[in-house]
């Protein structure tokens, strides 16, 4: 077994998707390696502007469940965009969504926390620094403790 455990941080762009389809070549290699699929995502942000447009100013008495919402369906569009990159393997998956911080240092934490082996990630993704190249990427090549693989879309 070379890896055990592969992370790709997802965020939804063609790079992204271009990362988790040869995240699932590696795993399909190997059977035992488990892949982990992380999406990073602000959901405070895009629960507040959905609100903002129907309410205003005001916050609502229900935000818990506004973000809990937008948490559930952040998570079910990960695992179906998963499902698809992923048919066919038989490989332990997981995919979970972890709301913002910094991007960079939240994957290295999740490397680590989860005994991450292989780092394989898009390029460049959707985020607001779309105009700096691989700022995200470059960050995860400098701190990760493992090895990191950039693909390009």
């Amino acid at each position: 077994m070379l890896y055990d455990n592969i992370l790709v941080p997802y965020d939804g762009s063609a790079s992204a998707d271009a990362a988790l389809e040869e995240a699932a070549r590696y795993a399909k290699e190997d059977p035992g390696c488990a892949l982990h699929v992380l999406q990073i995502s602000d959901i405070e942000h895009q629960v507040i502007e959905r609100l903002d447009s129907s309410y205003g100013a005001a916050v609502p008495v229900g935000m818990r469940e506004a973000f809990e919402e937008a948490q559930n369906e952040a998570q079910r569009k990960l695992e179906r965009d998963v499902r698809l990159a992923t048919r066919g393997l038989m490989n332990e998956i997981h995919a979970e969504v972890q709301g913002e911080t910094t991007i960079g240092v939240q994957i290295v934490a999740y490397a680590a926390a989860h005994n991450i082996d292989l780092i394989i990630m898009g390029s460049r993704g959707l985020g607001g620094l779309r105009g700096i190249l691989g700022s995200v990427s470059s960050f995860v090549l400098k701190e990760a403790k493992v090895p990191v693989l950039v693909v390009k879309d």
